[in-house]
């Protein structure tokens, strides 16, 4: 039986050896206890194919690793953006309510780095493998793909007019950067709030869109400093609003 995070039931018999070869690098990713134990032999063998075929579609087995973070990276992706437009249709005619956007940004990263059948280890092997290169190089295709949080830019900034374009997207990477401490740095986390998470990801959800909502919080004009940006009348930018994704 696959997996509910994979695709239909016959892709390791109908894909070619390329994506074999994601699928096992996978497979073998989450169920490896240390990243010593992912290794070229073990994961041609669920594959089915040859130490060669690796070098042949991605040059190593780091190379192999970076493609299947991309892959599961646009899984991530679709899914957020399947949560916006369920927000979305919920709402309408009027704007998703900002809890439900911020929800629909971090919750499937949330939700996977507390399951331990998820793909999320594939992206603690990404940082693995950038770690030992010294470098970005491995995480670059990724850091560059923001045309789906754009979208969310747009949702946010309905849900808070008050703040310019600019504002917005500084806000939207300070979530980001708050969903990855207690995504990537779990037990760190813990340590500081005094809570264990479990495997259950209501409550951290719950507090997290609590956070990360503040930020968008309408300001006291009397206190609040003139930034720059984008005029009032052309705060949110880009991409038109409406109630599809």
């Amino acid at each position: 039986m696959p997996s509910r995070y994979s695709g239909s039931a016959t892709r390791m018999t109908a894909h070619d050896t390329r994506d074999r070869l994601l699928d096992a690098v996978e497979k073998t990713i989450r169920s490896a206890a240390s990243h010593e134990e992912i290794s070229v032999r073990r994961v041609v063998a669920l594959a089915g194919t040859n130490v060669s075929s690796i070098s042949y579609h991605f040059g190593s087995l780091e190379g192999l690793g970076v493609a299947c973070a991309e892959r599961v990276y646009k899984r991530v992706n679709a899914l957020r953006l399947q949560e916006l437009q369920a927000a979305i249709d919920r709402a309408a005619p009027a704007p998703p309510p900002l809890r439900d956007v911020i929800r629909a940004l971090i919750g499937t990263s949330v939700c996977w780095s507390l399951d331990p059948e998820s793909p999320y280890a594939v992206f603690h092997y990404l940082n693995h493998l950038t770690s030992l290169s010294g470098q970005r190089e491995p995480q670059g295709r990724m850091v560059q793909d923001i045309d789906h949080h754009m979208i969310f830019v747009q949702y946010l900034g309905r849900a808070a007019p008050w703040f310019t374009e600019t504002e917005i997207r500084w806000r939207l990477a300070a979530a980001l950067g708050v969903r990855t401490q207690f995504t990537h740095q779990r037990d760190r986390a813990e340590v500081l709030t005094g809570e264990a998470f479990g495997t259950d990801p209501t409550h951290l959800l719950d507090e997290l869109c609590d956070v990360i909502a503040a930020m968008f919080s309408r300001p006291d004009e009397r206190s609040r400093p003139r930034t720059g940006g984008l005029p009032a009348a052309r705060r949110v930018t880009g991409h038109r609003f409406s109630n599809t994704v």
